[in-house]
């Protein structure tokens, strides 16, 4: 079965991010099933901030997502309007607001809801982690 995961809810507030983690590794070690990809909306579009530093002694999410993503061949999709809205930005968004950087962190893309519907048609199944 092919599969698709859809968060909404902050790395920072609740733990939408760190379960959908538990369920993306799950599947990953899964004979039967497929990750297709990722797509974080609304404040989970935070996690794809490459400034955020993390504590030493704390779990790194971030991180996390990035292997398991490298490991298992599958999309990060960021929510575009939500992820500027927040100030994460791409280099190719920095140029087009006239800013001097950007902080999309590696591995991660910003896509528009029509990726988000590709990726749901693509898939036998969408679970939303709020």
């Amino acid at each position: 079965m092919l599969y698709a995961l859809f968060v909404h809810g902050s790395p920072f507030q609740t733990k939408a991010c760190h379960s959908a983690l538990t369920f993306a590794k799950a599947i990953t070690q899964s004979q039967e099933h497929e990750l297709k990809g990722v797509f974080f909306y609304q404040d989970a579009v935070l996690l794809g901030n490459s400034f955020i530093q993390n504590p030493r002694d704390e779990f790194n999410l971030q991180a996390a997502w990035q292997n398991l993503a490298k490991e298992n061949d599958f999309d990060l999709f960021l929510c575009i309007a939500a992820a500027v809205r927040r100030g994460v930005i791409s280099s190719d968004e920095g140029k087009r607001y006239e800013l001097e950087s950007s902080n999309l962190a590696h591995g991660f893309q910003l896509e528009g809801l029509g990726s988000l519907v590709s990726l749901m048609n693509d898939c036998d199944k969408t679970i939303s982690f709020v």
